[in-house]
């Protein structure tokens, strides 16, 4: 008896120690976030109406379909909001450096809608990357926002009259379902934007947007030409139709949805009101056949954002490096 009361002992002692040492090498080899504060729980982002910085209303639902890095801050900053912003910036092209995907979307919401006009935005944020988001609005509208994030501001008028505004100086980050995830708080480190940003967007790769682009091509206009085209398949995750009605883009005056057919040996290109996508399934635009149109190029860019709209919502925005006439060797590449 005093035997088997051994072994049992022996037993369930190098079990436990076995489950000690499991323990703590897992803890040593899964890396995980050292700066940023990761949510127990995402939450859903309060419901508000604002302005890009193009003018354009958005509302909650700009925040659906990629990673934000959001600050809040505003243009006459003297300080902590360009650093920020360069510190994003800046961390942003070393994920890149590195082969991350998706990259990040910098946003900028204004604290100071009073002097932030949509046109003062644009030109602010052309300093820090062709895919950075400015939003500004009505005051009532932004309290709704930072006052569902835990964000603070003020205004704080001098003597002189003049004022400045005190805020928070945390980043927020949001996921790709438009929920507050994790944020970091200041110092702001380019080094601790890269490690953790990597590791929260890996660990919340399950999601899957509504709607995706996937094979993504824009082509720029060939010398002497004006008009770029824009190649992808997009894919309806959700379970009811998608209906694209508006294509839009910071780096194009017009953006639009045409089809190309060739019928006894004449070829025609009709525009294209709306574009469906069933549930489940993709549409895939590809030379020679359904296509977009990039016309009235504002400014040399080497990277083109496209908004997608059902309505009055958008429903994607993506970015991407733009290709060189010809640099796709295979036209049919992206028919799948």
């Amino acid at each position: 008896m005093k035997l088997r009361k051994l072994l049992i002992a022996v037993v369930l002692g190098t079990a436990m120690a076995a489950g000690i040492w499991m323990a703590m090498n897992i803890q040593r080899t899964v890396p995980v976030p050292t700066t940023a504060t990761v949510l127990p729980s995402p939450v859903n982002l309060p419901v508000f109406s604002l302005l890009d910085h193009e003018g354009q209303s958005i509302d909650q639902n700009i925040f659906v379909g990629q990673w934000d890095l959001v600050f809040f801050g505003f243009t006459t900053c003297p300080d902590i909001c360009p650093l920020t912003l360069q510190t994003l910036s800046a961390a942003r092209r070393q994920l890149k450096a590195i082969g991350q995907a998706p990259l990040p979307r910098i946003v900028l919401v204004s604290v100071d809608p009073e002097r932030d006009t949509p046109a003062v935005l644009a030109k602010y944020i052309a300093a820090y990357g062709d895919t950075t988001l400015g939003i500004t609005g009505e005051l009532d509208e932004l309290r709704k926002l930072t006052g569902g994030l835990g964000i603070f501001f003020e205004k704080n008028t001098g003597v002189d009259g003049s004022y400045s505004v005190d805020h928070s100086a945390v980043v927020i980050v949001v996921d790709p379902a438009g929920r507050f995830h994790s944020l970091f708080s200041g110092p702001h480190v380019i080094e601790n934007f890269v490690h953790d940003l990597a590791l929260i967007m890996a660990s919340s790769a399950e999601f899957k947007p509504p709607l995706v682009a996937s094979n993504i091509e824009i082509i720029q206009p060939p010398p002497g030409a004006s008009v770029g085209a824009g190649y992808m398949t997009l894919t309806n995750n959700s379970d009811a139709v998608i209906l694209i009605t508006r294509v839009t883009s910071p780096q194009y005056g017009a953006v639009t949805l045409h089809q190309t057919s060739v019928e006894e040996n004449v070829a025609r290109m009709r525009a294209v009101a709306e574009l469906t996508i069933p549930p489940g399934e993709s549409v895939h635009l590809k030379p020679g056949g359904m296509h977009l149109m990039l016309m009235q190029q504002r400014h040399d860019v080497d990277t083109v954002t496209l908004n997608f709209h059902a309505q009055d919502k958008l429903v994607l925005s993506i970015s991407t490096s733009l290709s060189s006439p010809g640099e796709n060797s295979d036209p049919t590449s992206l028919d799948h």
